[in-house]
C-alpha cells in the first residue's frame, strides 16, 4: 500500500476536502454543516475557539479521506467523533482505521493523561468494536430516522 499520511486540514485544501464527501455522495444539508465546521476550525469561530478538528489522509499529495473529532458540549471528558469519510477508491484499504487510531491519539494529546469517553453516531462496525466501542441503545431499537446507525461509546482509562 501507499504511504498514507495524516495531518491537520490546512485552508489551501479546504474545497479539496469537501469534494471528498461530495464523491462520496453525502446529501446537502451534511455537506452544508461539514464545510460550516470546517471553517470554524481553520479559522477559530469565537476568539480561537475551535469545535472540530480535522484531520486529512493524503497519499501522492492528493486528498483521499477526512475525519474530525471535537470535544463534546456536555462535559469537559467526553468526546466525539464526526464527519468521517474516505474516497470510494480507497475504502476498505485501513484508511478509516488509521484516522480512527490518530484522533484517538489527539484526543488523548489534548485531554491529557485523565480517563475519557468517546462516542459516535455510525452504522456498525468491527472496527469500532474492536478497540472498545459498545452500543449505547439496544441494536433493534435503530430508528429509520438514523438511516440504521446507532450511538456507539468507549471508555478510555488514564495514560499509564
Amino acid at each position: 500500500m501507499e504511504t498514507v499520511e495524516i495531518v491537520d486540514l490546512t485552508p489551501d485544501r479546504l474545497e479539496e476536502a469537501l469534494a471528498v464527501f461530495k464523491v462520496s455522495d453525502w446529501d446537502e444539508d451534511s455537506l452544508f454543516y461539514v464545510k460550516a465546521e470546517m471553517q470554524a476550525f481553520l479559522n477559530g469561530d469565537i476568539n480561537g475557539y475551535i469545535r472540530a478538528h480535522f484531520i486529512v489522509a493524503i497519499v501522492d499529495n492528493q486528498i483521499i479521506g477526512v475525519a474530525a473529532w471535537a470535544p463534546s458540549m456536555c462535559s469537559f471528558w467526553l468526546y466525539e467523533l464526526s464527519w468521517a469519510t474516505v474516497l470510494p477508491k480507497w475504502r476498505h484499504r485501513g484508511i478509516n482505521s488509521l484516522m480512527l487510531t490518530e484522533r484517538l491519539r489527539r484526543i488523548r494529546d489534548h485531554h491529557g493523561s485523565e480517563a475519557f469517553s468517546v462516542m459516535v453516531c455510525t452504522w456498525d462496525n468491527p472496527m469500532y468494536f474492536k478497540i472498545g466501542f459498545v452500543p449505547m441503545e439496544p441494536r433493534e431499537r435503530k430508528s429509520p430516522d438514523k438511516k440504521g446507525k446507532c450511538l456507539l461509546v468507549a471508555q478510555f482509562g488514564p495514560a499509564t
